[in-house]
């Protein structure tokens, strides 16, 4: 520690170097932070999902393929199931709207049994009960558009031949890490609309999704579900919320690996500019490393005094990008920005240990080089190079 005062002079002796290098690795681990958030909080959600014992299950052929409504009944009466909703996703355009928001017809009767974890009033969950024709939608889609209970709310079919005329009943809440961007409706308000336009799509539930009396039981009931409709006309592919989020990530790409590969190439970049400014600090600062070394300070404490100053500024840099980011998505409410798929964002504080921990490690590697060279600049070669 008696040290720290020398190290943090030598940091601000060039504030504008300092300053600018610091500000390329905050800057830097910004971009990295948050994109390696997206990947721990994907992992996080998938975790946490699974204390809700919740099973997806789709169509075997795919999600775009139906599943008949009829299948609902059938997974309700198999044992260890709690309750199964449909969930059917809609997909209609709401005015000049490019990008459709989350709606999907369900059970309003159970759909709340299944996803426990959302809250709404008793009073607005009755109403919506009773209105065939209402819907409840998220606390956070409510207040981005600024909707209340009453309002209405037009749907113009894109996917399906049919508009939907909704009435919103209630508000739902949830944990911070929920989707509350959705949009619930009665199940049989778009069959019945369906089959009078006698479309085909009728009677299809998209997707169902079960809940199961404890999660020990997920396995053995994902087996027993696509078994029991393996032989139909319709098999069904069961996963757990967990498999059924990897999936959508799948479809993305190969998103670990691409984030993995831009963060190194990011990293070695940092090291090179980090590396430069150090050997040019150290570079003007010859003939004070030969004093240092002349007054009896050893290579070994030469060489840690300059790379401690490297961690130092790559560390400061590090905390700046680093919290940025996390104070970004914590206290600003991206829900109004508009952005598609940021409405649940955040960075989780494993991420944000882990940015900290790759400055520092930026840091040791950009200064290695530069204080073993120091290191090895003998008293004579050392003023002799400067006077």
């Amino acid at each position: 520690m008696k040290f720290l005062p020398y190290i943090l002079r030598n940091v601000m002796r060039n504030k504008l170097r300092s300053i600018f290098t610091g500000v390329s690795i905050a800057v830097s681990l910004f971009l990295v932070t948050v994109m390696f958030a997206y990947v721990n909080m994907q992992d996080e959600m998938a975790i946490e999902s699974l204390k809700y014992a919740r099973i997806v299950t789709t169509a075997r052929q795919g999600l775009t393929f139906p599943v008949p409504i009829a299948h609902v009944d059938k997974v309700r009466a198999m044992e260890g199931v709690k309750t199964v909703v449909p969930l059917a996703w809609f997909g209609g355009k709401y005015k000049d709207d490019k990008i459709p928001f989350a709606q999907f017809a369900t059970d309003p009767a159970k759909v709340f049994d299944v996803f426990s974890e959302f809250t709404i009033p008793p009073e607005q969950l009755s109403a919506w009960q009773k209105d065939r024709t209402g819907c409840v939608i998220g606390e956070k889609i409510a207040r981005k558009r600024g909707w209340k209970v009453g309002d209405k709310i037009v749907l113009k079919g894109d996917i399906y031949p049919v508009n939907l005329e909704l009435t919103v009943d209630g508000i739902y809440d949830g944990p911070s890490t929920s989707d509350k961007e959705m949009l619930w409706y009665h199940y049989t308000y778009l069959d019945e609309l369906l089959k009078q336009a006698r479309s085909q799509m009728a009677g299809n539930a998209g997707t169902m999704f079960v809940k199961a009396e404890r999660t020990e039981m997920l396995p053995d009931l994902m087996r027993r579900i696509d078994a029991r409709f393996a032989n139909s006309e319709s098999p069904v592919r069961a996963m757990t919320e967990q498999a059924f989020r990897q999936m959508f990530t799948e479809m993305l790409g190969n998103i670990r690996a691409f984030i993995r590969n831009i963060a190194i190439i990011v990293v070695a970049a940092l090291i090179c500019v980090t590396g430069n400014a150090m050997a040019m600090s150290l570079r003007e600062r010859t003939r004070e490393v030969a004093v240092l070394k002349a007054i009896g300070f050893s290579r070994l404490i030469v060489l840690t005094l300059v790379l401690v100053e490297a961690v130092v500024i790559a560390v400061g840099g590090g905390i700046v990008g680093v919290l940025a980011a996390r104070g970004l998505f914590s206290f600003s409410d991206l829900t109004l920005s508009g952005i598609p798929g940021f409405s649940t964002f955040y960075v989780p504080w494993s991420t944000v240990l882990f940015g900290l921990a790759l400055a520092a490690a930026i840091g040791l590697a950009s200064g290695l080089i530069p204080a073993w060279r120091a290191a090895q600049v003998s008293v004579v070669d050392g003023l002799r190079k400067v006077v």
